[in-house]
């Protein structure tokens, strides 16, 4: 099949580092590599040219880069922030890029579009509406509730109704958890039409990484037991749960050390505490790393620690946490959302209470105590990836919604223009 896969959002590169990156690149690689014709409309750069994704359009555009910059400027020189110029790019993007998508689409349009779902982007339906096929819509959070929550939003009126559209409008929903399958239901998106595909990993880069000795002797972290950390640095990440066990844990093994591999808006304030703390020496901070470098990282660890908190509706499926299994780690994490469903405890994982030090702390001891637990639970992660959970699955589970929309909205065709609305539900679909 041909698909033609939209990522509206300036805010995620196909070439990036973060998670939504990673997530981009592995799905449209995995629908490629089970033989889909993949084709990517992004405004931002990238996947490299080993990807294989095929670029719709040159990124860019240049309405919303320009005016982007411009806006930017002047509510910044005049005290008022950046959201507004932010929140603006996606709206100026769908009115200029739909009549270049679909001259680029004239001779070999897609099959099914799969668009992920922005904020404030419409693309998707429009293409799908102006070429009478299916819309699939990959749902990874409900983004006007996270930016309301989190962030800032401005053009709340334009976003909610926008995001509204395009979940009702979509012939089935991808989303990533159970919970979060439950949170749309909450919303009226009819149930039929959600499926719950969890993420995975690339189980093929951690066999190709480098030996646990070299990937420890490069960081300097020869003879060290390693608690380690892989991720956007964000509140609900934990990471500052994580640094509050590992200082008291410190008093138990001094010689350990806290690998920290990512970047993020809570990077400074970590590495402020670092330093209050007094135990700079026992944690090193990589910043934001290229993702091949991802496996490397994780082998050098003996821990992969996942200490998220409890916010709202958690409903992630965190990549990290099958990356550790992949890498074959202990891991250690919250018990929450859907690393209760995956992880079992003392089974191939440790589970510990959410935003709780002396818990965190307690776990940590208990995988730091003996290194055949550790060796057994890695193992047993290794093979619950490989059983369930790799990004082979994730797209062998999302071929089958989209080939069931297809052949059903082919029996359902309407008029060039428009779109039927009776509901057309398709099978429940698991990793």
């Amino acid at each position: 099949m041909r698909l033609l896969y939209v990522c509206s959002d300036f805010g995620i590169r196909p070439a990036g580092t973060k998670g939504a990156s990673i997530h981009l690149r592995a799905i449209t690689g995995a629908l490629a590599e089970i033989g889909h014709e993949v084709w990517l409309l992004s405004p931002k750069e990238g996947p490299d040219e080993q990807h294989p994704v095929r670029r719709l359009l040159a990124p860019g555009c240049p309405p919303a880069d320009e005016s982007g910059k411009l806006l930017k400027r002047w509510l910044r020189e005049h005290g008022l922030g950046e959201a507004l110029a932010r929140e603006l790019r996606p709206l100026l993007y769908n009115a200029w890029v739909q009549d270049r998508a679909l001259a680029a689409l004239a001779d070999a349009p897609p099959a099914a579009i799969v668009e992920r779902l922005s904020l404030l982007g419409h693309v998707g339906v429009d293409l799908a509406d102006a070429l009478n096929v299916p819309l699939i819509v990959e749902v990874n959070a409900l983004l006007v509730e996270e930016a309301r929550a989190y962030r800032s939003l401005q053009l709340e009126q334009v976003a909610q109704p926008i995001e509204r559209r395009v979940l009702e409008r979509a012939d089935a929903v991808l989303v990533v958890s159970a919970a979060l399958a439950d949170r749309l239901e909450a919303l009226g998106i009819d149930r039929h039409k959600v499926h719950v595909i969890p993420n995975g990993a690339d189980l093929a880069a951690f066999e190709q990484a480098p030996a646990r000795e070299a990937s420890r002797a490069a960081l300097g972290l020869d003879g060290r037991f390693v608690v380690g950390f892989a991720g956007s640095l964000k509140v609900w990440h934990g990471v500052d749960v994580l640094l509050a066990a590992f200082e008291r844990f410190l008093e138990l093994e001094p010689e350990a050390r806290l690998l920290i591999v990512g970047a993020g808006p809570a990077e400074e304030t970590l590495k402020e505490s670092v330093e209050r703390t007094g135990i700079t020496g026992s944690v090193v901070f990589t910043g934001a790393v290229p993702h091949a470098q991802i496996p490397g990282l994780l082998r050098a660890m003996d821990v992969g620690a996942a200490p998220f908190k409890p916010v709202e509706n958690f409903y992630f499926s965190p990549i990290k946490l099958y990356e550790y299994m992949a890498a074959g780690l202990c891991v250690v994490a919250s018990r929450l959302g859907q690393i209760q469903d995956v992880i079992a405890d003392r089974e191939n994982g440790l589970l510990c209470e959410p935003d709780d030090v002396e818990s965190l702390y307690a776990t940590l001891r208990t995988a730091w105590e003996s290194a055949e637990l550790r060796g057994r639970l890695g193992a047993a992660a290794l093979d619950t990836v490989r059983a369930r959970y790799t990004w082979r699955h994730t797209a062998a589970a999302a071929e089958r919604v989209i080939q069931a929309a297809v052949a059903q909205y082919r029996d359902k065709r309407v008029p060039t223009g428009g779109h039927a609305s009776a509901a057309r539900p398709v099978a429940e679909v698991g990793p």
